[in-house]
């Protein structure tokens, strides 16, 4: 029996008795725990559903202050799975790793980008695959990202770097103009919103079918604000507004239709250095 144990390396040794030490005590914890809460001596756990709390419990237990050596470990371990386009396998690290770190918002965003951006943008060129299985992989791996992506708005209320990776994906994957505008929406007010949020919050709510009323309305309360919120997107989109809406003339604003060159100003008189112009 000895020669058996020496036989077996001490780090696997001592990874064992960590594991079978933080299941002894996770229940004991997770009962003072609340208990603390019942007694409003500790703030509730972010909201998330019995599984997840069942889950970052365990692991919280089981790993203690090495969550985020393992974390790093398991990022690692995601790239690698980036390297090889093996989403399935990347997922399914990050919801560990989410699980293990659930207050870090770098986590949320990665994952969402990994798969709401990289795994459909290669379904849309894997030649590989027929073309309707790429087609149903797309959409599940969007609708992963999206799901990912309102979980870790629940874990982590005002971030708004969670919002903008999710904002991309209903942008740009399944063309939601709809429920773009509406992260973009939740996003004013927060801090660290950047200064275009509250235009396109607009941009996206005058191309959301029915919303074409309210949206005029708001995007004039920002051309109202002065010279700083008229770029040349906003006045695009104002000027389409005033066509679908029948605006009458007189009330029309004067710029011209930014893509109409050599009428008033145009869009690359308000370009920054390289050409790069501001929406």
């Amino acid at each position: 029996m000895k020669s058996l144990f020496q036989k077996v390396p001490r780090l696997v040794i001592a990874v064992f008795g960590l594991a079978v030490f933080g299941l002894a005590r996770a229940p004991l914890e997770e009962g003072l725990r609340e208990r603390l809460v019942e007694s409003n001596l500790l703030m509730p756990p972010p909201g998330q559903g019995a599984f997840e709390q069942m889950s970052q419990s365990a692991l919280m237990g089981t790993l203690g202050g090495l969550r985020s050596l393992v974390a790093t470990y398991l990022t690692l371990n995601a790239f690698e799975h980036f390297s090889t386009k093996s989403w399935d396998d990347l997922r399914a690290n990050y919801l560990i790793i989410t699980n293990l770190e659930p207050r870090d918002e770098s986590h949320w965003v990665s994952v969402i980008w990994h798969i709401g951006i990289n795994a459909t943008a290669n379904m849309e060129i894997d030649t590989r695959l027929p073309a309707f299985e790429r087609e149903r992989r797309f959409k599940e791996y969007a609708f992963q990202a999206i799901e990912l992506g309102e979980r870790g708005i629940s874990q982590i209320p005002g971030s708004v770097a969670i919002r903008l990776q999710l904002a991309e994906v209903y942008r740009e994957k399944l063309k939601d103009d709809c429920a773009t505008a509406r992260i973009y929406g939740t996003i004013i007010g927060l801090p660290g919103e950047p200064a275009y949020a509250r235009r396109f919050y607009g941009y996206f709510m005058a191309r959301c079918p029915g919303r074409e009323g309210e949206a005029y309305d708001y995007l004039m309360s920002l051309y109202r604000e002065g010279e700083r919120q008229r770029l040349p997107t906003l006045i695009k989109e104002i000027k389409n507004l005033e066509e679908k809406l029948l605006i009458p003339s007189f009330r029309r604003i004067s710029e011209a239709d930014p893509d109409q060159p050599g009428k008033g100003q145009s869009p690359a008189s308000r370009a920054l250095p390289g050409g790069i112009i501001v929406p």
